[in-house]
């Protein structure tokens, strides 16, 4: 009984250091930080079409900026890097977000780091052309 209570105790203290991210791909982000049409698999025509990515935090961001790398998935399933994209934050927000313009279809990842470069979170986004 002594050990179900140790190991409860270690995962419980094991997960209160740590903040849990979520990374959401969306239409629209409103002013509560609630993403708007949410999903991973995007319609864009051939001008291009513009998606916010809504990066979530339980507790707060604790860094001055996000590093958001975009990865283009080929068809091996290798990762390119086509992009990297600085976001100045304040350490007390709990969510931020960022607008990208996708032109060509494919698959996509998106990684994000903190300012030190430690990995918090990432998504898979699938893009469609109409």
């Amino acid at each position: 009984m002594k050990k179900i209570y140790l190991i409860l105790l270690v995962s419980l203290l094991t997960k209160a250091g740590a903040a849990q991210y979520s990374l959401t791909f969306c239409e629209d982000v409103n002013n509560d930080g609630k993403p708007q049409k949410a999903s991973n698999s995007f319609m864009v025509d051939k001008q291009g079409s513009a998606l916010k990515l809504l990066l979530k935090t339980d507790e707060k961001l604790n860094t001055d900026q996000m590093d958001f790398k975009i990865y283009y998935i080929n068809d091996s399933g290798k990762e390119e890097e086509i992009s990297k994209l600085p976001q100045k934050v304040e350490p007390s927000w709990d969510y931020v977000w960022k607008e990208l313009v996708f032109f060509d279809p494919g698959n996509y990842r998106v990684k994000v780091y903190n300012s030190k470069g430690l990995y918090l979170t990432s998504a898979n986004l699938k893009v469609n052309q109409e």
